[in-house]
């Protein structure tokens, strides 16, 4: 993409621009364009979901303690897409092997090495084709891994294209982990996803762990971009708290995990967060959360 090539020189720019305008709450990045208008040939209500797995492998509250959790929680739902944060190799192909029957995955590329995170989008492959795919980090050098913008890790985003097998409706998943210790990491972030939503120029989702909370720059960055929380915009919502650390901040906690779209969005029925248990204990330390709304072509 595009947007990929250009971000060296973009980003160059803006760090020329902070060593003269001082921090960086006092930095506008260039408003990414808005998205072409939808034809309203067809529309399509969907379903998806985000969901931060946590990557903890043993113990506990390791990943064979909390499989089965996560795999009725997604199964509950039965979303057409869903993205993950936090999803090493393991839990791939954990997920693969007792959702494979229904789900495939793309983008399903590690942050460095099997050990590490990714953010892979699983899509209904009964259901869907896909037509493309892309991983890119959040960095200077989205094309591979790197670090950037003074993130604790290398970050990693990416989306898939999904063709409807019996409409031909396509749409595209944007799926993201944004770093918990750099504002600007994360506000850089949110400037490349809506770029590239904007750029494919297809209906979009994007789901994401933010690592921000509402109203702070990386959504103000995704709103200019064009893109709707459908936490505000569903007409059944929940404003809930989504990272609860395994129970303990059920009061306290913080909402940290979203689902956008783009102009395409026609409307959007219901957001959830869901808090079900299982095994006597929850699936993550957040709560996945699971919109229903209605795309145009």
């Amino acid at each position: 993409m595009q947007f990929l090539s250009n971000a060296l020189f973009l980003v160059m720019s803006m760090f020329m621009s902070l060593a003269c305008a001082g921090p960086w709450a006092a930095f506008k990045t260039p408003e990414p364009p808005a998205p072409p208008a939808a034809r309203d040939t067809m529309k399509q209500q969907i379903t998806v979901m985000s969901f931060n797995l946590k990557m903890t492998k043993t113990g506990s509250k390791g990943l064979p303690k909390r499989l089965n959790g996560v795999v009725q929680t997604i199964l509950k739902e039965k979303p057409d897409s869903f993205g993950l944060q936090e999803a090493h190799a393991d839990w791939r192909a954990a997920l693969l092997r007792e959702l494979g029957d229904t789900y495939a995955i793309a983008c399903a590329r590690g942050r460095s090495t099997e050990d590490a995170e990714g953010a892979p989008v699983f899509y209904r492959k009964d259901k869907y084709g896909l037509v493309k795919e892309e991983t890119f980090w959040i960095s200077p050098w989205p094309d591979r891994v790197s670090y950037g913008f003074g993130a604790s890790f290398p970050r990693v985003a990416g989306y898939a294209v999904l063709k409807d097998k019996k409409t031909g409706f396509t749409y595209a998943h944007f799926n993201a982990h944004f770093d918990h210790l750099s504002g600007t990491a994360r506000t850089n972030g949110a400037w490349m996803v809506a770029q590239g939503v904007n750029e494919l120029g297809l209906p979009a989702v994007f789901t994401a762990d933010m690592n921000a909370q509402p109203g702070t720059q990386p959504a103000q960055y995704l709103e200019a971009g064009g893109m709707t929380d459908l936490r505000k915009a569903a007409k059944a919502t929940d404003e809930g708290v989504t990272f609860h650390n395994y129970g303990d901040k059920l009061v306290g906690g913080t909402v940290l995990d979203y689902i956008y779209a783009n102009g395409y969005l026609r409307g959007a029925k219901e957001f959830k967060v869901i808090r079900d248990e299982y095994d006597g204990m929850y699936p993550s330390d957040h709560f996945a959360v699971c919109a229903t709304l209605t795309l145009a072509n």
